[in-house]
């Protein structure tokens, strides 16, 4: 397990946790107007404590204060 690197993925409405070409977690929403609701955060059990769903929530909330949209948690995290 190497360097991992947090991607955003719009289409997909995702954020990415990727280990080079393999994905380690995920952090899945909805976008409604100026609403996001996360929906669920899964990390891999291989790369389970690594701090990746507090670095994929920290990736969602810079973009939830730069589009000045307000976030619903659905899911328990």
């Amino acid at each position: 397990m190497g360097n991992i690197i947090i991607k955003h993925s719009l289409d997909d409405n995702k954020f990415l946790a990727m280990d080079g070409e393999v994905q380690g977690g995920y952090l899945s929403y909805a976008l409604e107007d100026k609403e996001i609701y996360i929906l669920s955060i899964f990390v891999d059990p291989n790369y389970r404590n690594q701090s990746l769903a507090k670095k994929l929530l920290d990736e969602c909330v810079k973009f939830v204060r730069k589009e000045e949209i307000k976030a619903i948690p659905i899911c328990s995290y």
